[in-house]
């Protein structure tokens, strides 16, 4: 009788009602502790049957997740980074860097950042990125002085870099989404990684400065910069050159990951740092990320289902051509921005990419908004979420890693937030923040 009587109501209701129930108990039920993609999927088909739709329905949308060859790439990719992490030549990176920039004022830190960034190469992953070099530098950052909650802070701050520096995971979904190149989203996520690094550098120099924080002690020899960095080049040449393949055409982003998958086996085997024991651990452990990333990746088709289902997503794209057309391209391109800023507090980029990306782009297309520069605002606006309350993924990796309260880590991060919120804003209007690289080498469409 309940169930009749609210199907009766819901069906009634205006679409941004509707929208606003779904958003209530999904974030209750994340607040509540409930993951994620398991929030998702219990809210859609609390919705799907209150919309008197056959449950049998959702397995067409699951099948949609895997119905585009790319996707394959995920754990490609994945893969490759386990292999660098599992196989220990993350620590090549950081030994490269310490005898060169880790001696400047706040020396550790800039390792940290650019660390971070280095990583992206490899990997593709905030989480994976904000747990390897919490656990490389946290405690060595805290030995040399540095407060514990600037060092988690900046560590939190600097992961989304990960993500941002091709082979992307978040851009190949985005690209996807956005029916556009992935090549050219990997592109984008450069562009903004090579900004958001200085802009982290700067910061991180001028705490230092006034916290007396240092760098590293050790005097290096010029052999032994020359030898580490000569160590820390081959797993650069081989994402370089998988990066290149792809960009040249000699390879498409499934076939470039296989490649780099190949080679980074050969890479770790040629340093003797791997056997038949962790070659098991590797297999498993990109099999279980791929799986999570995999399943919030279907949860988030259902989710698109749910909301066409209920006219969401064709409301909230009729709303932005409407705001457009009244107001001008940019004020829904800003409204647009502050949604997927909030949003991306409380949700990961895949799922809102999924859920909106096409809408948004065929409604702020026709206008004069490039679909790349929306893909450039799901990629900085949401990942910003990751190292910002309530939720912030990279944030929970960091304070699980370092045994500290999330309070104390938001009480380090604060000095970069700013930052952050200023070049989000500045990307809304400024389209060539984050398309600068992908026009100058004449890519297509941007």
């Amino acid at each position: 009788m309940v169930l009749e009587a609210l199907s009766s109501l819901i069906t009634t209701l205006p679409q941004w009602a509707v929208a606003l129930a779904y958003l209530v108990i999904l974030v209750g039920l994340i607040i509540a502790g409930i993951p994620v993609s398991i929030s998702i999927g219990l809210t859609s088909v609390l919705f799907i049957v209150l919309y008197n739709v056959k449950l049998s329905t959702i397995t067409t949308a699951i099948c949609q997740a895997y119905d585009a060859w790319p996707m394959l790439g995920i754990f490609l990719f994945t893969f490759m980074g386990v292999v660098f992490e599992k196989s220990g030549l993350t620590e090549l990176i950081v030994n490269a860097l310490q005898p060169t920039v880790g001696r400047l004022r706040g020396g550790l830190g800039i390792v940290a950042i650019l660390g971070c960034a280095f990583y992206g190469l490899l990997t593709g992953s905030v989480a994976a990125t904000a747990a390897a070099y919490t656990r490389l530098l946290g405690n060595e950052m805290v030995k040399r002085g540095y407060d514990r909650n600037y060092t988690a802070g900046l560590i939190a701050a600097a992961a989304p870099l990960g993500a941002f520096i091709p082979p992307s995971i978040p851009a190949i979904v985005i690209g996807i989404a956005i029916g556009g190149s992935i090549l050219t989203m990997f592109l984008v996520g450069a562009a903004l990684g090579l900004v958001i690094i200085p802009g982290l550098i700067l910061i991180n120099t001028i705490i230092s400065m006034r916290k007396g924080y240092g760098g590293v002690e050790r005097v290096y020899t010029r052999r032994e910069i020359v030898v580490n960095i000569i160590k820390a080049c081959p797993p650069f040449i081989v994402t370089i050159g998988i990066l290149a393949s792809i960009y040249l055409g000699l390879m498409s982003v499934t076939e470039a990951g296989a490649m780099g998958a190949v080679l980074s086996l050969v890479v770790a085997a040629a340093y003797r740092r791997i056997n038949r024991r962790n070659i098991i651990e590797i297999f498993v452990e990109a099999v279980k990320s791929t799986s999570v990333v995999m399943f919030l990746i279907t949860m988030s088709f259902v989710l698109q289902y749910t909301w066409s289902l209920a006219g969401i997503n064709e409301a909230f794209k009729l709303f932005l051509m409407s705001t457009a057309r009244t107001y001008g391209a940019h004020i829904a391109l800003t409204i647009m921005a502050l949604i997927l800023f909030v949003l991306g507090m409380f949700f990961d980029v895949i799922v809102l990419a999924i859920a909106w990306g096409a809408y948004i782009s065929a409604a702020l297309a026709p206008f004069g908004i490039n679909i790349y520069h929306v893909g450039a605002l799901f990629l900085l606006g949401v990942l910003i979420g990751t190292a910002t309350p309530p939720v912030g993924s990279g944030v929970f990796v960091v304070a699980d890693t370092m045994k500290i309260g999330l309070e104390d880590i938001f009480r380090g991060i604060k000095w970069f937030l700013p930052f952050y919120l200023i070049l989000y804003v500045a990307a809304v209007y400024i389209p060539d923040l984050s398309l600068w690289l992908p026009r100058m080498l004449g890519m297509s469409g941007v």
